[in-house]
This record gives structure tokens, C-alpha cells and sequence, in this order.
């Protein structure tokens, strides 16, 4: 797919009523009728509004409102550019192979923030249900360091607590890592991308470009809600070549995830086989012996 500009990618994504959903349909039909997003904004509102189902917002967004939807999306553009982040489209150069292989559909959009380079790395994932407790800190760490050790890039979310310990532990080692984010980049570095706000608390800490890689899927200034968190995790798990399920609630969104997973043919691995619903789907169980000198095997597999 031809290069696409930044501006242009943009302008699509703060589409007021255009999700994801309406942002891949979109594609979808560009890709259909030969037409690049550049001809797209172009287009009359009647074929807008016919081909493409946009919304009214959106249709008067780049209509009555045109002017003012560009100007604001020409300063995110500029914001963009000054801290060295990047806008893909999916297929286009640039966007995580990965992504598009795994997940379908992958997100339509995607901004990033870092070294590209560390999803050259084989990579690993710490996935866990929202119940925590000191066993699944334990055992997240031992996985996390084992991988690390063994020159994975580890990838994780962000903000919730279960990712957090996966990050947190990857920037202590300053080991390459990946964070799919569960809101937008600027709502994420509201301080600057000079600072690094994926620690376990808050602190001084420099964000490394050079050895971490930021995505999001979500538009740059959205706030996190609760639907974003499955979104989130099914990034997590597509980036990664294993996964580790620590604790994988049966019925919850992690062990969903983890199944879909196992459907795409990734590796996961099952901590003790915890979730015999995992096992049974084909889920490795592992112990923690496992993890010395083992995971490159099952790169293998990936």
C-alpha cells in the first residue's frame, strides 16, 4: 500500500462517530474501489454517505466544519512530529507485521512511540486476570526475568496492575520492551514523552526510546475506558511470539484472549496448567524450572 500522510491518517481517525469500526470500514471500501484515503477526504458527501456510511458528525466534520476538523488535526499532526511519534495505517509500511497477520481486523490505526526495532526481537507476554495476589506477583517476575535473560523483548500493557509488574520489571532491567497502551498517546505522556509513566508509582524516571516501543490503537488524546482494556490485551497477545498465562480466570477476558490465541496457533504457556480450559485448547503447561534455558524452543512453535 502506498505511503499515506500523516495528516491524512489523522483526519480519519478524529472523525467525529467514525470508531474503529467505521475507520476499517473505510479502508475496507478504499481498498475495494482502488482509492487512497487522500482521494477519500475529496469525495462528495453523496458518495461519503452511501459508499462509506459515515455518520452526519462526520459527514458535517468534513463539510460545514472542514476548516476547523483540519486545523485542529493539523496541530495533533505537529504535536506528533515534535515528539518523534509516527501514525500507521494498517498495511502500510511501518505498522507491526505481526498485527496484521494475527488479529482480524487489526486496528485500523495505530500511533507509535519508540524503537520499531524491538519487535525484530522475539517476544514474550505475562498475561493475568485482575486478581492478583503475592503467588501471581512471584511467578510474573520469574517470567519476566527468564525472558529477559534469554533476550526476549517483553510486552505488556501499560496501566493495569497485572501489566504494570511486566513493565516495570523490563524498564528496572533496561530490557527491551514493548507497551500497548489502553488510551491515546498524548493522554498518556500528558507530562511529555520525556517521562516514563509505566513504573509501578509514579517518579523521575526518563522514558528510553531506545529501547522501548509505545503503541496505541486508540485515538491520541482518548482517555482510558473500560471497553478498551480487551482491545489492549488482544494487541498485547497478537505482539507476542509467547505467552505466559499466570492467572488466566476461567470465563474472564484474559482466558479469552489466551484461547484466541491458541485458534491464531501462538504459543501459550500455562503456569502450573492452572487453567485446565487453556490445556485442554492446547495450552502448554509449564513450571517454573521451565523457564531456564527453555523459551527460545517455543519460538519455535510461534
Amino acid at each position: 500500500m502506498a505511503p499515506t500522510d500523516p495528516l491524512d491518517a489523522i483526519r480519519l481517525w478524529e472523525l467525529p462517530g467514525v470508531g474503529e469500526k467505521g475507520a476499517q470500514r473505510v479502508l475496507a471500501v478504499n481498498r475495494a474501489r482502488g482509492r487512497s484515503l487522500a482521494t477519500f477526504f475529496r469525495l462528495p458527501a453523496a458518495v461519503l454517505r452511501e459508499e462509506y456510511a459515515l455518520p452526519p458528525a462526520a459527514l458535517a466534520a468534513l463539510a460545514a466544519d472542514g476548516a476547523a476538523h483540519e486545523t485542529r488535526c493539523r496541530l495533533l499532526a505537529q504535536r506528533l512530529e515534535a515528539s518523534a511519534a509516527v501514525v500507521h495505517l494498517a498495511g502500510t509500511s511501518g505498522y507491526p507485521q505481526r498485527l496484521g497477520e494475527r488479529l482480524q481486523p487489526p486496528p485500523a490505526l495505530l500511533a507509535s512511540l519508540g524503537d520499531a526495532s524491538v519487535l525484530a526481537l522475539p517476544t514474550l507476554t505475562v498475561l493475568n486476570s485482575r486478581d492478583l495476589d503475592e503467588r501471581v506477583v512471584v511467578a510474573s517476575h520469574a517470567a519476566v526475568r527468564a525472558a529477559i535473560a534469554q533476550g526476549f523483548a517483553v510486552v505488556s500493557g501499560g496501566m493495569k496492575a497485572s501489566h504494570r509488574i511486566a513493565a516495570a520489571a523490563a524498564r528496572a532491567a533496561a530490557a527491551p520492551r514493548a507497551i500497548v497502551l489502553d488510551r491515546g498517546l498524548f493522554a498518556t505522556f500528558a507530562a511529555g514523552v520525556g517521562r516514563d509513566p509505566f513504573g509501578l508509582r509514579p517518579g523521575p524516571h526518563a522514558f528510553d526510546r531506545r529501547r522501548a516501543l509505545v503503541v496505541s490503537p486508540f485515538r491520541l488524546g482518548d482517555h482510558a475506558v473500560a471497553r478498551n482494556g480487551r482491545r489492549r490485551d488482544e494487541v498485547v497477545a497478537a505482539l507476542a511470539d509467547v505467552i505466559v498465562a499466570v492467572h488466566a480466570r476461567p470465563g474472564g477476558v484474559i482466558e479469552r484472549v489466551c484461547l484466541e490465541a491458541l485458534d491464531r496457533g501462538q504459543v501459550v504457556l500455562s503456569w502450573y496448567g492452572e487453567n485446565a480450559g487453556l490445556v485442554a485448547a492446547g495450552a502448554t503447561p509449564i513450571e517454573e524450572a521451565d523457564l531456564a534455558g527453555e523459551l527460545l524452543r517455543y519460538t519455535e512453535r510461534a
